[in-house]
């Protein structure tokens, strides 16, 4: 399956002259674990919550601009038709949790995380030979019964 299927599109973006303080806001009050650094429509780094944690156990001011902390070298891109065994092979071979996802312009279309794969891997062995929908449709409500056990419906 093509990461463009279930890479997250609402992605949290700065600029590179955004604080590290703006960042751990921005993670904490949108309950994500990552917000890509963008400059003319193109993704120029990633800050994580781990980086973060590094940055305040290593005494970085939180006025310190993204640009001067992120290294863009580190930046791990892939285009929206790679395949899901290709973004696991590279989470697994980079040691990341987090591969930016670009159109065909270069330009910022998402993001692929560890889990979002581990989702779509799970789904697709759950859906073989089935039919995927059944397994991420709401379930119904259990019923319960005193004389047997719950039973879903």
């Amino acid at each position: 399956m093509k990461v463009s299927a279930y890479m997250s599109t609402t992605t949290e973006v700065a600029s590179p002259d955004t604080t590290l303080n703006q960042i751990a806001k921005q993670l904490a009050t949108n309950n994500v674990s990552c917000v890509v650094i963008v400059e003319d429509k193109k993704p120029v780094g990633i800050i994580t919550k781990t980086d973060i944690t590094r940055a305040y156990a290593g005494e970085v001011p939180s006025n310190t601009i993204a640009d001067a902390f992120m290294s863009s070298t580190d930046l791990i891109c892939v285009k929206t038709d790679t395949q899901t065994d290709d973004i696991a092979d590279l989470i697994q071979k980079k040691f990341v949790h987090h591969l930016v996802v670009v159109d065909e312009k270069g330009n910022f279309a998402g993001v692929a995380s560890s889990w979002d794969v581990a989702r779509e891997v799970s789904l697709d062995a759950k859906a073989f030979p089935y039919n995927r929908e059944l397994w991420t449709k709401p379930k119904k409500a259990v019923q319960v019964s005193t004389d047997k056990a719950p039973v879903m419906q």
